[in-house]
């Protein structure tokens, strides 16, 4: 009877131990039992990827967190070596300019963040540069997100995810191009970043749990500390926050873990925007930037009906719309690939009335039944980075793009009005008293790039750097799928939120067969997954796909990516 068997049969029996393996070993010849080797290798290796692991966070946090940690380190140092001391983005440049005392503070980038990198320049002015307090502020930031990362890995082993899935979570925080390349800006995506990753795995532990972890009360102080750097730290957030929130709330069950949830949600909220936001906007004396940016989603698709059918707009509806915006620069300024350009035509002086406002929304309505072809070629323009496979990006790997050309131009702008020109570096006459209008901007760029002397030099590296990051380049940039921000941004989750929705959709079929009745809550893994379904929507919100927007995204994929396969509580 032995002698039927086959190599997969007599494996399955030694494993049990109902099979002798010396009689294995003299009743098969050598190829045989080469091949049962074989098989033995292959299934302890396929053994090994497919355990799980459920603990609890505190026993995943003591075995992994350190090693996690160690490795994302070691595997960033490389890229980290090449660009130091870091990259800014250029809104952070605008930032510098407020803590330098060269502009007044305004609150259109995160007050939190600026008054955060600021203090980081004064810690590198006072050692002899502001570059040294850039090198500080990346080592502290390289450091805060692998533990993020790490706190993720952790999480999705204490879920019980299989092994494979954790050590591709692994492998992708420690190599992808997407997140290595972030780690080392300083900007205030990246700074948002740093407590999203935490505030992400307090959320989706509080929704998989249905609320029960917020009772014990360390953690939910930390959900709402976190939940406070998350919402002050980008403005975006707050939207994300209330409406992932209402999801939550669903979620938990009903009475007082809903309430606690709905407390945290509600002083997180309390904290960001009606104590901390007034009181440093009173501390810096900051000029109050409404938020337009949302409202280019309108500027934008009634420009394109105006650039390609002027005709098509009636008097009084251009009367209407130019009581908010002014659609004839609107017109000659547009750039299909992004809506900064129309929404930047709002008018804010005087700032219109909400029946103008509403009138307007009118007109954008009707122009919008009339030419839907024009509207969507105006939306799918700015977002096709969003989608589009083909689009992908590098980042910035010196601080140095930001000092030359018309960036430079640009930032001789936010100079005050009674800024003294610079003379052999003594102050002698205003740039307003030159009755020449190119003469005094040629005299104001001097002027900034004098002021911004201290931050230039990053892009004098060595050669062997050079070389290196042109490599890099060359690779991120000729037709790399691993680098487009679409794979991460759109495809990955939205295979990942399928997969969700077919689960919950069986899941509710079992229940029905099985019970009376189907449970009354949605599933708490699609409620948490809801955190990463605002967020993208935001995306698709945004003036234009810039590869900036999206680095919470790439960061947190392994925990949202996890879902479908965390074991059943």
């Amino acid at each position: 009877m032995s002698a039927r068997l086959t190599s997969a049969d007599r494996l399955d029996l030694v494993l049990e131990g109902k099979y002798d393996a010396v009689s294995v070993r003299t009743q098969m010849p050598l190829h045989r039992l080469r091949s049962l080797a074989t098989l033995l290798i292959q299934r302890n290796w396929l053994c090994w990827l497919s355990s799980r692991t459920p603990s609890t966070l505190r026993q995943a946090l003591q075995a992994r967190f350190v090693p996690y940690t160690l490795m994302l380190l070691v595997a960033w140092a490389p890229y980290l070596t090449l660009i130091w001391p870091g990259a800014l983005r250029d809104d952070t440049l605008a930032q510098y300019l407020q803590t330098a005392g060269l502009h007044r503070y305004y609150t259109q980038h995160p007050l939190f963040d600026t008054l955060i990198f600021g203090l980081f320049w004064k810690l590198g002015d006072a050692a002899g540069s502001p570059l040294i307090g850039e090198a500080i502020y990346t080592t502290v930031q390289v450091m805060l997100l692998a533990a993020g990362c790490s706190l993720i890995l952790c999480y999705i082993r204490k879920l019980g995810v299989p092994r494979w899935l954790r050590v591709i979570g692994l492998i992708y925080l420690a190599t992808s191009y997407v997140v290595v390349g972030a780690v080392g800006t300083m900007g205030k995506d990246s700074l948002h970043t740093v407590f999203f990753l935490p505030a992400a795995v307090l959320f989706v532990e509080t929704c998989l749990t249905r609320g029960r972890v917020l009772a014990r009360q360390p953690v939910a102080v930390a959900f709402v500390v976190v939940l406070f750097a998350t919402i002050a730290s980008k403005r975006t957030a707050l939207v994300i926050v209330i409406c992932a929130g209402v999801c939550l709330l669903i979620a938990c069950d009903r009475g007082r873990r809903r309430r606690h949830a709905a407390c945290c949600l509600v002083l997180a909220i309390v904290f960001a925007q009606v104590i901390f936001a007034p009181i440093a906007a009173a501390a810096t004396h900051a000029n109050h930037s409404p938020s337009r940016e949302i409202w280019g989603i309108v500027t934008q698709s009634v420009t394109q009906v105006a650039r390609d059918y002027p005709s098509a707009i009636s008097q009084d509806q251009r009367a209407a719309l130019d009581a908010i915006m002014n659609l004839d620069r609107a017109t000659l300024e547009m750039k299909p690939y992004r809506s900064n350009e129309t929404f930047q035509t709002l008018r804010t002086d005087p700032s219109p009335s909400a029946s103008e406002r509403f009138a307007a929304l009118r007109v954008w309505v009707q122009l919008g039944l009339a030419y839907p072809g024009e509207y969507f070629k105006a939306w799918s323009g700015p977002i096709r980075g969003w989608w589009d496979p083909h689009v992908n990006f590098a980042y910035p790997t010196d601080s140095d793009y930001l000092l030359r050309g018309g960036y430079l131009r640009q930032w001789a702008t936010f100079l005050p009005e009674d800024a003294g020109i610079l003379h052999d570096g003594i102050a002698t006459r205003n740039a307003d008293d030159i009755a020449d209008a190119d003469t005094r901007a040629a005299l104001r760029v001097t002027q900034i790039t004098h002021d911004l002397a201290p931050l230039m030099g990053t892009s004098r590296k060595a050669q062997w750097q050079r070389d290196m990051l042109e490599h890099v380049r060359h690779w991120v940039r000729d037709n790399n799928p691993l680098t487009a921000m679409a794979l991460y941004v759109t495809w990955i989750p939205l295979l990942t939120g399928v997969i969700l929705l077919i689960q919950t959709i069986m899941e509710r079929r079992r229940l029905h067969r099985d019970t009376s009745g189907v449970s009354a809550y949605p599933s708490g893994r699609c409620a948490a997954f809801s955190l990463l379904v605002f967020t993208m929507l935001s995306l698709y919100a945004s003036p234009e796909a810039l590869f900036w927007y999206p680095i919470p995204v790439f960061c947190s994929l392994p925990l949202f990516t996890a879902l479908p396969l965390c074991t059943r509580s």
